[in-house]
């Protein structure tokens, strides 16, 4: 049988083990031979990993634990988890920072991932501890990846609250803004068949009629001029207030309850 690349060479390992794993990690799984036990672990992944890195943890019969990690011991598997923690940390404080829909959605994207990594490894745990009923660091571990994933479960769930809350506001603020541009067209098309008839008789006869000024406007033109343009950009100031004044929200009548 040729020898799983993966393995290190120096664990006494049953070549039938070595066997069942084969040039890639493959998923995150418990193994059972003899009384030796593989743990196939993933680290923490990333958003945009397409493959996962895998670390192997062995246990002899005579209840030594090894790794492919730095750690020695029974400690590796501590660190192991002890990187989902981490993890899971720091987008739990980018929570706690995170103000707008953007911030939420990273979260979301990045928390996928780990979810999805951290529910598979309690899985091979549980099924570590099934193999090995006797080993109290297992339940331990066990148990510690449970909390791992009731936490990133909770921080799922409140950042997919937030996105939905964040969206919705940005939805109702939106919608505001239309009703309000719809009601500033409104006025403005009444006011623009208000003065209709009269700009296009002024169009039609050019309102080169006498009115008694010219001698008037002739003596005093310049001020005639900037009363008149005053007058205009005032009434035009009334108008704009007038078209752009915020709209009542239309009432909504409850149905009378059932006595």
């Amino acid at each position: 049988m040729a020898s799983c690349p993966l393995i290190p060479v120096d664990w006494d390992m049953p070549q039938v083990v070595r066997f069942r794993l084969g040039d890639n990690p493959g998923r995150q799984r418990a193994m059972q031979h003899e009384g030796h036990l593989l743990l196939v672990l993933h680290d923490v992944p990333q958003r945009r990993d397409r493959e996962r890195t895998g670390q192997l943890f062995w246990r002899s019969p005579e209840g030594q634990w090894r790794s492919t990690l730095a750690v020695k011991g029974d400690q590796a598997v501590d660190e192991q988890l002890g990187t989902y923690a981490a993890a899971i940390n720091r987008l739990t404080d980018t929570f706690d920072s995170a103000e707008e829909s953007v911030g939420y959605f990273e979260i979301l994207g990045a928390l996928g991932p780990i979810r999805r990594s951290i529910r598979n490894l309690l899985a091979a745990l549980q099924d570590a501890r099934e193999l090995q009923p006797d080993e109290r660091l297992i339940i331990i571990w066990r148990d510690r990846a449970y909390d791992l994933v009731r936490r990133a479960e909770l921080l799922h769930n409140d950042a997919q609250a937030a996105l939905d809350f964040e969206t919705a506001r940005q939805a109702k603020a939106q919608a505001e803004a239309s009703q309000q541009r719809a009601v500033a067209a409104h006025r403005l098309n009444m006011l623009a068949a208000f003065f209709f008839p009269l700009a296009t008789l002024s169009a039609v006869l050019s309102m080169k009629l006498h009115h008694g000024w010219e001698d008037w406007e002739a003596n005093y033109a310049p001020w005639v001029f900037t009363g008149v343009l005053v007058v205009g950009i005032s009434i035009g100031v009334v108008l704009t207030y007038i078209i752009t004044r915020p709209a009542k929200p239309p009432k909504i009548e409850r149905a009378p309850e059932d006595q």
